[in-house]
């Protein structure tokens, strides 16, 4: 397939032939097989296991062998098997083999253009995706095209900072790669072509309609599309847009098709809580982290040699931080599960935070915000005033400027707790400001406390306006009447949590029997 590479594709064929272990030859060849034969449960045996297993003991610091060194091994015309394999090589040089070149990241581009240029003229002629692979696969090959995007952003960037010429001129050279509209545009075919929204909308029908109705990988590609694309419109800092790419996500569905890989889980509630937390729903966002949090404190399935598994630890890490930083803007019931792993990791962050320190705030949504991305490539002619920091600073001091207006919020919330009325100017004595600046104050809490809350039904967006501070109060003259509110979980809840620990109990005395019982 000719493209803007293949000049760097050429070079890469005149590579000398690499030496390949006897039992990497073994994995391609059996790899090689499966893939022609679709034997979906061998190829994720050898991708999520064998794969990482090798790459441990042999190329833990090196690349693997060259795509031309494997096609002369196993045969240059298996054009398939050698795309996927590049993208597996590729992957492998972004997490272990920093700092990427400028090459590797060409290689990549063009690679990944091959592979999602064959899906969609296979699903635009109305046939299946024409690829079978694992769910766990084609959810790491669209998680990828997204991070190298990332990373392509930000190293160009870097690269107009320095100002180094050589660098200026290769990015000069390649002035398509990674471009925010084709990656936006690969998604978008990907989604619409596959019908996964049709199908979200009605599964049991569709009849004759193919696609998503009647590939399962169809189905997987496209739905990790939508994931993508709301991850995409959340780095650019569109997150409204955001937002309205997964209205259609299954999330009544018993079982969503999320569920089948942890990694899309994580990635689906990260950024859609995120998302919610700069659009200052506060309570939809706590109560998405929340979920999230719970649900991985109990899985242990998650592969501990992939790649996803480092990524997936730090961003449930920066979960628990955003979690702070909702709950201490609006105070929210925590789940008490929790409870004990903020203690034990983030009380210093919790405490500077209530106390509305306005560095922690900085401090912690720069560690937990995603990488935000400048959706065009810098401006290479014109480098003298250039910030390559643009992007998170624009999205910094948005957040910044909601947490200054909320500040005195705390303090008069705090001393409302202590009345059930009380005259505005005693309040102003109290909070130490004049009358008219508390007057402001307080249309200030009544903005700021009420949000858009989603009632579990609609779209992600849909919501019901509602107040959601610690107390409620109205204005009558110069009289303030208060009527605090003690959130309180609701008992089904707190019956349920209680019940699934007792029958943890029960299940631990079990094994403990039978194990006893055994010796």
């Amino acid at each position: 397939m000719a493209d803007e590479g293949s000049d760097y594709e050429e070079a890469q064929g005149q590579r000398k032939a690499e030496a390949i272990p006897e039992a990497v030859d073994t994995f391609l060849g059996r790899l090689l097989e499966s893939i022609k034969a679709s034997n979906i449960q061998e190829i994720n045996r050898l991708y999520e296991t064998d794969f990482n297993q090798l790459t441990e003991r042999f190329y833990n610091k090196t690349k693997w062998p060259s795509a031309f060194t494997v096609g002369e091994t196993l045969g240059h015309e298996q054009e398939l098997f050698l795309i996927l394999y590049k993208e597996l090589y590729y992957r492998h040089i972004y997490a272990r083999l920093n700092p990427v070149s400028f090459e590797d990241r060409v290689g990549s581009w063009n690679n990944y253009k091959q592979l999602l240029d064959l899906m969609i003229e296979n699903l635009s002629d109305g046939e299946d995706l024409g690829i079978a692979l694992p769910a766990q696969w084609l959810w790491d090959i669209l998680d990828e095209f997204v991070y190298h995007y990332q990373t392509y952003s930000t190293y160009c960037h870097k690269t107009a900072k320095m100002q180094k010429d050589k660098d200026i001129d290769e990015l000069r050279s390649r002035p398509g790669v990674f471009e925010t509209t084709k990656v936006l545009s690969y998604l978008h075919q990907l989604v619409r072509f596959s019908l996964i929204e049709e199908w979200l909308a009605n599964p049991e029908g569709g009849n004759g309609q193919g696609g998503a109705f009647t590939d399962e990988s169809t189905r997987l590609v496209g739905y990790f599309a939508l994931v993508q694309l709301l991850r995409m419109h959340s780095l650019l800092g569109d997150y409204r847009l955001a937002m309205d790419t997964i209205e259609s996500i299954d999330f009544r569905a018993e079982v969503p098709l999320f569920y089948r890989i942890p990694a899309c889980h994580v990635t689906v509630f990260y950024y859609m809580g995120f998302a919610y937390m700069m659009m200052r729903r506060y309570v939809d966002a706590s109560r998405t982290f929340q979920d999230i949090l719970v649900f991985l404190s109990k899985i242990s399935s998650v592969n501990s040699l992939s790649y996803q598994y480092d990524q997936m630890l730090k961003k449930q890490d920066q979960m628990y931080v955003l979690l702070l930083i909702c709950n201490a803007l609006c105070p929210q019931p925590m789940d008490e599960s929790l409870e004990k792993p903020i203690r034990e990791k983030h009380l210093d962050k919790q405490m500077r935070l209530q106390q509305g320190v306005e560095t922690c705030f900085e401090d912690q949504f720069s560690y937990a915000c995603p990488k935000f991305v400048a959706a065009a490539m810098p401006d290479l002619d014109n480098l003298e005033n250039f910030n390559a920091n643009e992007a998170h600073q624009r999205q910094l001091h948005l957040f910044l400027q909601e947490v200054r207006q909320q500040q005195a919020l705390p303090t008069i919330g705090s001393y409302m707790k202590l009345y059930t009325s009380l005259q505005t100017s005693k309040l102003a004595q109290l909070c130490e400001m004049d009358g008219e600046g508390l007057r402001d104050q307080l249309m200030c809490v009544m903005h700021k406390t009420r949000q858009l809350v989603h009632q579990k039904e609609g779209t992600p967006l849909d919501g019901a306006l509602q107040p959601c501070g610690e107390v409620e109060f109205y204005l009558d003259g110069d009289m303030v009447h208060i009527n605090a509110q003690k959130p309180q979980r609701p008992h089904a809840d707190v019956f349920l949590e209680d019940i699934l620990k007792f029958q943890d109990i029960l299940k631990r005395a079990d094994r403990l029997e039978k194990t006893t019982v055994e010796k």
